[in-house]
Order: C-alpha cells, then sequence, then structure tokens
C-alpha cells in the first residue's frame, strides 16, 4: 500500500511540523517505512499538506533528531532504523522477532506513566492507578461462588467446554443486563473474551491488516496507541473536547480510503471521563452512516453509572450493523476476572469466534461459570450498588475540592460515572510539568502526554478516583491547585520548560 502523506489538523495545539513528524516516525515504527527506504521529497510533502517547505525541513530535523532519519544532498532523506536498535538489515533471517514482537516490545519498554515519587517522600494522594481497590474486592462471595460450581459441575468445567463464543449461559445472562443500553442485545449476539483487551485485538485481527489506518480520539486510551503499532496500522487522530467528537475532522479522515476501523469510548472515556450525550451520539452515527467504516465502542465502564440515566450504545444507533460493542467486568469486580465481551452482529462475529478460535481455544468456563453463579446470588448487584455509591462519594469530593482550590484557568471534568475524571490547564505542556511538581509534593497523576499517540505536550492530567478516599481526595487537589497556580503565574518558566 502507497505511503500516505500525512493528515494535518490546523486547529491542534501540535505544531504542524510535530504532526508531519509524528506521521513519519509511525510509519518508520510500525514498518511501513524500512531502513534504507527514502521518505517523500520536501516539495511533494508541502504540496500535498498546504505547507511551506520550511515546515517539512522542520519536520525532518526532528526525525532526524531522534536518529530516525537522516538527510544527505542529493540523495534525499532516508530512513536509519525503526526507534529501536535494529534487530537484522535486509536479511529476514537475521531478525529474530517478527515486527509485531518488535513493536510490542518497543511499546512496553516506552509506556509512559506517572512520575514516581521521590525517595522519602510520603504519599499525599494517588490518582494515577486505574486498577480497582482491591480492599473492595468481594473475595468471600466470589469463593462461595467458584466452590458451588466445582462442587456441581467440577469434572465438566475442568475439561474443554467446546464453546468458543462462551458459555451460553452466561451469554443470556450479559444480554439480559445490557438491555438498558443495547435492547435488542440477545444470548447470539455476544461473544465471550478473555478480558476487552483481547477482544480490542480480536477486532483489530478481523477488520485490519498491516498498512491500514484506524482513527481514534485524542486523547484516547493509551494502551490502544500500543496494540495499533503491535499490527503494524496507522493511526488518524480526531479531537475530542468538552463540546464532543471533532465530526468535521472525523468526516475528514474517514474519507481516507486506508482507513478500516474507527475506535470510540462513548462512555467515561479514558483520560478524560467525558461522555457523547444522545444528541451527540446521533450526530456522530450520521457521519459514520454515509460510510462503510466499521466502529468499536469501548464501553469498559458503563455500568460505573452513578448519576442520570444510561445512553443508548453506539451499536443501536448503527443502521448498517456495522459497530461491535467491547466490554468487561474486571473494572466493575476485579482484574484477574479475565472475562470480557464483543456484542455485534452474528456476521461479524462468526469471523472474530474462528479468530479467537485459534488464539486460545476458549475462555475459561470455570471463571465463566462461577461469574453466572455470583451474579444469580446477587452478589454482582450488591457489589455494583456499593461501588456506585462510593464512586457518586468521591466525584462529588473532587468536584467540590476543585472549586475551593483549582486557581482561574484550571478546568475539571465532570462525569456521571466511571473512575477517571480530567484537569485542564491553560497552556500545552502544564499537564508534563504539574505532574511533575505534584510527585514532588507526594501526589501522583497521569500527565495527558502519556494519552497522546506521539507524546505531544498536553495541557491536562488525568485523575483516577479508584484509590482515592474523600480524604485524600481533598488533600490531593489542594497540592495540585497550589502547583496550578505557581505554573499560571510564571509564564515564562514554562516557555523555557516547553
Amino acid at each position: 500500500m502507497p505511503m500516505r502523506m500525512p493528515m494535518l489538523d490546523r486547529d491542534a495545539e501540535a505544531p504542524l511540523a510535530s504532526q508531519i513528524a509524528g506521521h513519519y516516525a509511525r510509519a518508520i515504527e510500525a514498518g511501513h517505512l524500512r531502513i534504507g527506504e527514502r521518505l517523500p521529497p520536501i516539495r511533494e510533502v508541502a504540496r500535498a499538506c498546504e505547507v511551506t517547505r520550511t515546515t517539512v525541513q522542520e519536520a525532518y530535523r526532528l526525525l532526524a533528531d531522534r536518529g530516525l532519519v537522516a538527510g544527505e544532498v542529493g540523495r534525499g532523506t532516508t530512513v536509519l532504523a525503526a526507534g529501536a536498535e535494529p534487530t537484522g538489515v535486509g536479511n529476514p533471517h537475521d531478525r529474530p522477532l517478527s515486527p509485531y514482537a518488535e513493536a510490542a516490545l518497543r511499546r512496553t519498554q516506552e509506556m509512559p506513566g506517572a512520575p514516581p515519587l521521590p525517595e522519602g517522600r510520603t504519599l499525599v494522594a494517588n490518582f494515577a492507578e486505574l486498577a480497582p481497590d482491591s480492599e473492595r474486592f468481594p473475595v468471600a462471595e466470589w469463593r462461595a461462588a467458584m466452590d458451588f460450581v466445582l462442587q456441581q459441575r467440577g469434572a465438566q468445567l475442568l475439561g474443554y467446554g467446546n464453546t468458543a463464543n462462551g458459555l451460553p449461559e452466561l451469554r443470556e445472562l450479559l444480554a439480559a443486563r445490557a438491555q438498558d443500553i443495547d435492547p435488542k442485545l440477545a444470548a447470539g449476539d455476544i461473544l465471550v473474551t478473555a478480558g476487552a483487551q483481547q477482544a480490542l485485538d480480536l477486532v483489530l485481527r478481523t477488520f485490519c491488516a498491516p498498512g491500514d489506518a484506524v482513527v481514534v480520539t485524542s486523547p484516547t486510551y493509551h494502551q490502544m496507541h500500543g496494540l495499533l503499532r503491535a499490527h503494524g496500522l496507522q493511526v488518524l487522530q480526531v479531537p475530542l473536547t468538552a463540546d464532543g467528537l471533532d465530526l468535521t475532522a472525523l468526516q475528514r479522515a474517514l474519507a481516507d480510503r486506508a482507513v478500516r476501523l474507527l475506535y470510540l469510548m462513548p462512555t467515561f472515556h479514558n483520560p478524560t471521563g467525558r461522555t457523547l450525550d444522545l444528541a451527540q451520539r446521533h450526530a456522530l452515527m450520521e457521519v459514520v452512516a454515509a460510510t462503510s467504516v466499521p466502529v468499536v465502542e469501548d464501553e469498559y465502564q458503563y455500568s460505573l453509572r452513578c448519576r442520570g440515566e444510561p445512553l443508548p450504545c453506539l451499536r443501536g444507533l448503527d443502521p448498517r450493523g456495522l459497530t461491535v460493542t467491547v466490554a468487561t467486568v474486571s473494572k466493575e469486580l476485579f482484574p484477574a476476572l479475565r472475562i470480557g465481551w464483543i456484542a455485534g452482529s452474528p456476521d461479524l462475529l462468526r469471523p472474530m469466534t474462528a479468530v479467537k478460535r485459534f488464539m486460545d481455544l476458549e475462555t475459561s468456563p470455570l471463571l465463566q461459570a462461577a461469574l453466572v453463579e455470583f451474579v444469580r446470588r446477587g452478589h454482582l448487584d450488591h457489589h455494583l450498588g456499593e461501588l456506585r455509591h462510593e464512586l457518586r462519594r468521591r466525584h462529588e469530593a473532587l468536584q467540590q475540592a476543585c472549586r475551593r482550590h483549582l486557581p482561574a484557568g484550571c478546568s475539571i471534568t465532570a462525569p456521571d460515572g466511571g473512575f477517571v475524571a480530567w484537569l485542564e490547564l491553560p497552556l500545552a505542556g502544564h499537564g508534563e510539568r504539574l505532574a511533575e511538581l505534584a510527585s514532588e509534593r507526594g501526589v501522583r497523576v497521569v500527565p495527558g502526554s502519556a494519552f497522546d499517540l506521539d507524546g505531544q505536550p498536553s495541557r491536562g492530567v488525568r485523575l483516577s478516583l479508584t484509590r482515592a478516599s474523600v480524604d485524600r481526595i481533598e488533600a490531593g487537589i489542594q497540592v495540585l491547585g497550589t502547583a496550578a497556580a505557581e505554573l499560571i503565574a510564571a509564564p515564562a518558566a514554562m516557555r523555557n520548560f516547553l
């Protein structure tokens, strides 16, 4: 497939040269541009992108500074490396790892996160981890459900279940529990997976091939970045703001012939906590319905709503039948329970089930049966009721603390559920600097650059409430507010930082 020219967002905070550099850096890392190949001539990129040659020259200089390319008079700009030490040049037998493994390894090694606390610093508040709080795990109730199914059906459940798409009783239960957002969902529309991450991988394996493009929001779930790169896919980013998804940018991105999939998180978006309202969902699907591009909606937190009414999933609003919904119980219960699912039409699930069979044969029948028993005994509803109540308390405490302690120029999203919220400051780069200052003072947050495909400077930080009690929230926001005020009052220092 011919190498695409960069798609630029002139409303984005990232400079045009950085966007061009990011486009070619991703192509190099994904293997679309290999060692020894040349980047397009500067004049061609300038003409295609409607920018000056100076802008493209700056982009190529940024790539050269990263050691990815080298420019030579008369020969153009040549790819030197794929973002890491090459494992073999030219001869495939000299390369022990597949491009998938190399990309996954690079992304794992480079995975951004919250700055660590300095040695000896006492933790004031932890807003970094998104993993559920282990102190709230219903251990006794889960053990009782597990013991019961082992006693009743142990010999059967410890063997192969021969149900690649999942136990029928679990699929019926999941369909019944999702009626508030997907009233037409039936058991035959569900494929059980080993967590939401495997579900996303299955979707990519089903719809995409190396070199294809996938549209995502900016910012977006950082683990998805690694998955897309491992699959050798190109990525187009569409801004997600307080006003919703930029539909003009989305329409432009979907017009790209290389696009094979649109990935969205419409409810309690990670990292911002934002939710597309009903009007935004209808407007979004009007744009999508004019294309043949499949959509995957990641609804990993939809069951954690603590205010307001449930909103219909995008799958039910898609007249084409080309949207699939990914969900999981790992976030609402505990991560060790690797059970997720994909909801979609049987025509879409059939090839996914075939692919899954070659990956792991089937998701553990024992865990599926124990989950069914756990739900039937009422334990899940009880656990969710307590969790939603606590999340409501924490979100309310967060909003009150932000009103008290955040300086003018800062904003905080106000989600109706889920685990995360998004604190935003006035300038790009403020997010990264705030995360550093906060860690020095005992507060951990994840900077917004972690959720950008190219790690571009961000105005925001993600706040997770899974490990932050009400009193910790108050103390932590007080620290963040003081640090934010210092940053806003020192624009010259920020310019030096950027």
